[in-house]
């Protein structure tokens, strides 16, 4: 009782403070809203006025939409539809605004019995939502269809409907349509009579409309509530359940839920023998029922009242009330419910008088009508049943056709997937052959040339133990002379042949050590040894030696040394010895006398740089790329008699090259060739920035 007053308190604060802002003439459409809600109808629409005529069209519409709204909940179902027929013509509606049109001429469609305009308007309410991929408005679509087929007496397809929108509404704040959706599944169970189920539905609904504040939806849910407690006889309950009913339904001009409201607690108190209270109250329905238009109301307030009178054995004050239901009976058409309401009261009535004649003609009048309503509530029962069954058939085949379709898409999206397998297996064999060959022509061609190059170093072998075997031969003979020329006293000159004897064997012993060294750097097992040098002191030794060789050939010799003062190098000093020595030696040889001999030397950022120059005859730019070839000479003028075994610059390269240094050859500019030698590797400059000295000899 508590937990309705309260917000009943507030509701009431809110009118009164609603009210006192609307004589100020500043009310907003949220207050009207309240007005509404709080059920001030009249007072809500002459509040609308000014909003037709408003600068913001949206605020029109918002107000034209509330107007509709009012009209349907005074009954005023046409003028409501007429209201809405002409938004469209006057306003750009929005698809949600156009959701609201449909969802509100469905509900007056079906209330004015047009069902089929109901069922249209409400489907294309329910389009327009799921367009919207609202859940709130898709589960009041679904909660409306379902009453609208409640309404044709499609049973199975309501209660479908009804579940559909209670999924949907599950974490809906929409407190209104939740409690609509609850609602209607309570009257579906009332149908079924099931009290237990529609009381659990009735309950939530109203814990709902609690929340959404509507106090006609309060009070008519409360009232449903009674009405199955009624049924279930628990008639102080009903008593105590109407009463909250009742107090709700008074702040509200809701004359036909009063009227309903009391006839309910005449009712309660003639089942608990309580005839004066069913008297009370039975007036209070007559008061509330005579200010409505609503002639079936009336009846049952007549009715109450008689009843309440025959109770306390007043037949004479029930007699307005007899005659009253007797003109009505007599104006109106028969209806089998009403008649046997009628004739039962006729029956006592008439048996208090003492006509009990005609009460027994009243009473069997009213079992006869009793027999019909039987009857026709089985017969609609048993259509119930049969549409329930149609439509659970059909609904069957529906899912029986979606269950088939959804299996032909599955084979086939399976067909599709096993080609897509296929191709792919198909294609991975592909690439995988391609993969095989190409891996086998790899091999195969590696193989071709490995065999090729193993060949090439056969040949070159073959030739270079010809050539050195050729080499060898030559000082062999030599020293096999003089060996047996000085065995059987030939020469004259025993000092001669000594000396030349000794110039064969060094002749050998340098061959050897050169096919030796080459052998090494063949096989990667030349050793570095890199020590510290004094650049300046290398330079000026190698100056030293290279001049008295040249000079010593007839030959004129120069220098250009440039080096820092303080600068030091990383060298293998007898490797590049070696380097030095056979270059120097070449130039001598293969220089037409006279000619010159230059040396160069610096040394930068960019290493150690020796050059040394000859004069002339050159080499032809065919020839130098096969200089460093292994036994290779020039058959030109540069070819001596005398000349060397053709290993050594092919040893210069190897030995520069284990240095990490570089070698290469350039004409001169003295005519002759130019062998430039850089150790990258090799250089170190001092820390101490000093003026380079440059010498010219």
């Amino acid at each position: 009782m508590k937990k309705i007053l309260l917000p009943s308190a507030f509701a009431l604060l809110g009118i009164v403070t609603v009210n006192a802002q609307a004589t100020n003439s500043t009310i907003t459409l949220q207050e009207i809203k309240k007005l509404e809600l709080s059920g001030n109808y009249e007072q809500a629409l002459s509040s609308l006025t000014p909003f037709y005529s408003h600068g913001n069209l949206q605020k029109q519409l918002e107000a034209r939409f509330v107007a509709a709204q009012i009209y349907r909940k005074q009954g005023n179902h046409q003028q409501a539809i007429d209201a809405l027929n002409s938004l469209p013509e006057q306003f750009q509606l929005d698809t949600d605004n156009q959701y609201r049109l449909y969802k509100e001429l469905g509900i007056n469609y079906r209330r004015m019995g047009k069902l089929d305009d109901a069922e249209s308007y409400y489907k294309l309410a329910l389009k327009t939502a799921k367009e919207m991929n609202n859940n709130d408005f898709i589960g009041q679509s679904y909660s409306n269809l379902g009453t609208l087929y409640d309404t044709k007496n499609e049973m199975a397809m309501a209660m479908q409907f009804q579940l559909k929108a209670r999924d949907a509404l599950k974490d809906s704040q929409l407190h209104g349509v939740v409690a609509n959706n609850f609602y209607n599944l309570g009257d579906m169970a009332m149908r079924f009579n099931d009290l237990e189920q529609a009381e659990f539905f009735f309950t939530k609904a109203l814990i709902a409309d609690k929340k959404s504040g509507e106090l006609s939806n309060i009070a008519g849910t409360a009232l449903r509530l009674a009405q199955v407690t009624f049924k279930r006889k628990n008639y102080l309950q009903v008593v105590e359940k109407t009463t909250e009913a009742i107090e709700l339904l008074e702040q509200i001009p809701a004359n036909v839920g009063l009227a309903r409201a009391h006839k309910l607690i005449s009712q309660a108190y003639l089942k608990l023998e309580k005839g004066a209270k069913a008297e009370e109250h039975a007036k209070l329905s007559m008061h509330y029922a005579a200010q409505t238009d609503n002639q079936i109301q009336r009846f049952y307030a007549h009715v109450i009242m008689a009843r309440a009178y025959l109770y306390q054995h007043k037949p004479e004050q029930a007699l307005p009330h007899y005659e009253w239901l007797t003109r009505f009976m007599a104006e109106e058409d028969e209806n089998s419910h009403i008649s046997q309401v009628y004739y039962n009261l006729k029956a006592k009535y008439d048996f208090q008088q003492g006509n009990h004649q005609e009460a027994y003609e009243a009473l069997s009048k009213a079992n006869t009508f009793f027999a019909q309503n039987i009857e026709k509530a089985n017969s609609e029962q048993a259509l119930t049943h049969k549409r329930t069954i149609d439509t659970v058939m059909q609904q069957q085949r529906l899912d029986d056709s979606e269950h088939h379709r959804k299996l032909t898409e599955s084979q086939l999206r399976n067909a599709q997937l096993m080609q897509r397998m296929w191709l792919f297996v198909a294609l991975t064999c592909l690439l995988l052959g391609i993969l095989i060959t190409y891996i086998l022509f790899s091999k195969n061609r590696t193989a071709r040339l490995k065999a090729n190059l193993y060949q090439q170093n056969l040949k070159q072998k073959d030739q270079m133990l010809a050539d050195i075997s050729h080499e060898l031969r030559t000082p062999l003979s030599v020293l096999k002379l003089h060996i047996e020329a000085l065995e059987y006293n030939l020469l004259d000159d025993d000092t001669l042949a000594y000396s030349k004897i000794n110039e064969k064997i060094s002749q050998l012993n340098h061959l050897i050590s050169d096919v030796y060294q080459l052998s090494q750097a063949d096989n990667q097992a030349m050793v570095v040894n890199n020590q510290p040098y004094c650049t300046r002191t290398l330079a000026d030794s190698y100056c030293y030696d290279i001049k008295r060789m040249v000079q010593s050939n007839d030959l004129h010799f120069s220098a250009d040394i440039s080096v820092p003062t303080h600068a030091s190098v990383l060298i293998d000093k007898p490797k590049l010895d070696r380097v030095i020595d056979n270059l120097a030696k070449n130039a001598c040889l293969y220089t037409d006398k006279p000619g010159q001999v230059k040396l160069k030397i610096r040394q930068n950022s960019e290493g150690l740089i020796i050059q040394l120059e000859d004069s002339s005859p050159g080499v032809s730019d065919n020839e130098k790329p096969r200089l460093f070839e292994r036994l290779y000479r020039v058959e030109s003028s540069r070819s001596r008699a005398t000349g060397g075994s053709g290993l050594g610059l092919s040893l210069c390269k190897s030995l520069v090259e284990s240095m990490s240094g570089d070698i290469e050859l350039r004409d001169s500019r003295l005519g002759g060739l130019s062998i430039r030698v850089t150790l990258f590797a090799a250089s170190t400059i001092s820390a101490t920035k000093t003026p380079q000295s440059a010498s010219h000899v």
